[in-house]
């Protein structure tokens, strides 16, 4: 029996015209392109990073078609540091932009212990890998830690070129810092920083 493997944040989207709303997942870039805002299926989905389709109509999506929500995703109880960018249009009403909740935290562990899998998409920069580096970059600053470790340790390349955005997402930022922290105070030296 294969142990099921959990995922940062699921999340809920709601719309307070239509009322209607999905459940999707960030974080969890080793599996997935990004977020996207599917016409066809009139949903949120997430995209398969081994298919690159959405899992509903089968339309192919590109990175840059995915949804950036990297100011627009509250931390668990719908806190943020900032405020935040209004959400994308309602797909099954366009009558207004919709919000966003993260309902579950369960375990980053899934981003560290699929190596092989992360490694395979190191030549594609796509949304959900860009937003979780430039979330790990003020945690690397904070800690003063190498960031050639910290990325080795959640494996993933050094990046060669812009990103597919700068943006930074608040629940994966804390974490990335949550799951840091507690591995530097059980292995001082896990980045080569004692």
């Amino acid at each position: 029996m294969q142990r099921k493997r959990t995922v940062p944040y699921n999340v809920e989207s709601h719309c307070s015209a239509c009322g209607e709303g999905d459940t999707f997942i960030i974080g969890n870039w080793p599996e997935h392109l990004g977020v996207y805002v599917c016409p066809t299926c009139q949903k949120v989905v997430n995209v398969p990073l081994d298919t690159c389709r959405c899992p509903g109509c089968g339309q192919q999506v590109q990175p840059e078609d995915c949804y950036d929500y990297g100011q627009s995703m509250p931390y668990l109880g719908g806190k943020s540091l900032h405020p935040l960018e209004p959400g994308p249009e309602c797909p099954r009403c366009g009558g207004t932009t919709l919000t966003f909740l993260p309902t579950a935290h369960l375990n980053m562990l899934m981003v560290v212990m699929n190596a092989e899998k992360a490694r395979a998409y190191w030549q594609l920069d796509y949304m959900e890998k860009a937003l979780f580096m430039n979330s790990s970059i003020p945690v690397i600053h904070e800690f003063n830690i190498p960031i050639t470790s910290v990325f080795a340790y959640f494996n993933l390349n050094l990046p060669r070129h812009a990103l597919i955005t700068r943006r930074i997402s608040y629940p994966i930022m804390l974490d990335i810092r949550t799951h840091l922290m507690i591995k530097l105070m059980t292995d001082p030296g896990a980045f080569g920083n004692d």
